[in-house]
């Protein structure tokens, strides 16, 4: 019965079995790596067949001729709601947020599209509803705007979720959008933000409405009461979501940036979705100082990883860095660290009281790499180091961590950053990099490359739809850590001098011997990197 049970559970699937031949001399973990090289070579794109868009298959087709499934590969979110309610600004940190947990996404702004469609200058009268053209050329626009959307999903399967950043007031414009993307195997979900609060609504037509193209040259109030005019105009045929006629839509309702309506969400991209709206508050513009650690002793050897303590030079650092706190009037704000020595050394150093550590703003885990240098590493693990650097985002050390589980476990902090006014963070490289990745909106081949120097200040400034960097030195003398990427001709080659095809992985030493003769034998090292 344990045996039947065992063999239950080792059973696999034809695909595993492609990837994990053990009747071959090839170790699982090298075929896993050169199907993924093979992909690249043919595609350009570092992903797995299995993760391939369902679409492209027979059972995938079938699937979609009846009904979207749980998890749709595609989702297009729908903005709702009257002008200058926030609209963009959550479709521009909701599309930032997705991104940076791995899901494409973009904002599509039906605006822009109009602009280039129709024009700019267009008055108030252009958005009345009884206006028969007007409401003829936005249509124009929105149909255009749908048309892109579809043609962007199919540039790329791994395109994930299209923003619509619109108005879409109407049940008839959200009826066309219910039309068009089902179809095409996109899911639909409407986000309608609702404010009653008429300063922030006059707050966001000063400072946001009013600097778009639609007004340039113009005067400040003549544009301001055209726009509340246009407002007005979108009022007369406002139809808000509800239970009552909307029962069956995804939707998410939130009123006021307090209170969530939420409605038959399907899937885990949408409840994520949902997750993030209810921790972001609009209205807070939260300023970030993130800072290494002063000079370890480890980056002064050139080593990766370790608890070492600061260096001179580390020290010398982390009382610059007080000062300029005091110079700064900083000394209030919070201070956030992992609990690691460097970091809570290099706080013992500042003016401020309310320091809070944290686990999960460690370092990356190098694993078995931990405590050597890059050429140490490349010597004794050549295959490890080449593998790194095809995917330096997605490749996990042996026993060790990946920027992708690191930007996992950074989530609840992310979480919080968006709550807070003035947080100073006082971590390490590869931690920072994935924060500084987030508030930039990088991709996640951008994030591992991002440069974060020893004894620097980076201060993190929110802007309308982004964030501004900017850089603060002090002069104190340290390490250069920083390993910029490699080219892919490089990498290949690297890998073909390795022969990867043939040749025995630099940790088949360290696991349990695998043959084609017993398939229940599967070393902990083939699962952690298959995961």
């Amino acid at each position: 019965m344990v045996r039947q049970e065992k063999e239950k559970s080792t059973k696999m699937t034809v695909s595993d079995k492609e990837i994990y031949d053990y009747s071959s001399p090839v170790t699982p973990r090298r075929a896993m790596f050169e199907t993924q090289r093979k992909l690249v070579k043919e595609t350009g794109r570092t992903r797995t067949p299995a993760s391939d868009n369902l679409m492209e298959t027979e059972l995938g087709r079938e699937r979609y001729t009846r009904s979207l499934p749980m998890n749709c590969p595609k989702q297009c979110y729908a903005m709702v709601g009257l002008p200058a309610r926030g609209k963009s600004y959550i479709a521009h940190r909701l599309a930032r947020y997705l991104n940076w947990i791995g899901t494409k996404s973009k904002v599509f702004n039906v605006g822009q599209y109009r602009r280039r469609l129709v024009g700019v200058n267009m008055t108030y009268d252009y958005y009345d509803p009884f206006n028969t053209t007007g409401a003829q050329s936005r249509r124009m626009v929105a149909n255009h705007v749908l048309d892109t959307i579809i043609e962007w999903f199919k540039e790329d399967a791994d395109n994930a979720v299209a923003i619509l950043d619109a108005t879409n007031t109407t049940r008839d414009r959200r009826d066309l959008i219910l039309e068009r993307c089902p179809p095409e195997g996109i899911q639909v979900m409407f986000i309608e933000s609702v404010l009653d609060d008429t300063f922030i609504e006059e707050r966001n037509i000063r400072e946001h409405k009013l600097r778009c193209p639609d007004y340039q040259g113009c005067d400040p109030d003549d544009a301001f009461n055209d726009f509340s005019k246009r407002i007005e105009n979108y009022k007369k045929a406002y139809e808000t979501l509800c239970l009552n006629l909307d029962r069956e839509l995804s939707f998410i309702r939130v009123s006021n940036i307090t209170q969530f309506h939420i409605n038959n969400l399907i899937g885990t991209v949408q409840s994520k979705s949902a997750y993030f709206l209810m921790n972001i508050r609009p209205h807070t513009k939260t300023t970030l100082y993130l800072s290494r650690h002063g000079e370890s002793q480890f980056n002064e050897l050139a080593k990766i990883g370790g608890d070492t303590n600061l260096t001179d030079n580390g020290v010398r650092y982390a009382k610059k860095l007080g000062k300029f706190l005091l110079e700064n009037n900083l000394t209030d704000i919070p201070v956030w660290t992992s609990i690691m020595k460097r970091t809570i050394e290099t706080c013992s150093h500042l003016p401020n009281q309310n320091v809070q550590r944290y686990k999960c703003l460690n370092e990356i885990d190098a694993g078995r790499c931990d405590g050597l240098t890059y050429k140490e590493i490349e010597e004794t693990y050549p295959e490890e180091f080449a593998l790194r650097d095809l995917d330096k985002y997605n490749y996990r050390y042996p026993q060790g961590e990946s920027y992708q589980d690191v930007c996992c476990r950074l989530e609840p902090i992310i979480m919080d950053l968006e709550k807070q006014d003035q947080v100073l963070l006082i971590c390490h490289q590869a931690v920072l990099r994935c924060i500084v990745g987030y508030f930039l909106n990088l991709s996640t081949d951008e994030i591992p490359y991002i440069k974060i120097p020893l004894h620097t200040v980076i201060k993190i400034t929110p802007l309308a739809y982004g964030c501004e960097k900017e850089e603060i030195s002090f002069g104190v003398e340290s390490s250069v850590t920083h390993r910029d990427k490699q080219t892919q001709e490089s990498i290949e080659r690297r890998l073909l001098a390795l022969d990867i095809s043939n040749g025995d992985s630099s940790f088949v030493g360290h696991e349990e011997e695998i043959n084609g003769n017993n398939e229940d034998v599967v070393s902990d090292r083939v699962v952690m990197m298959a995961s």
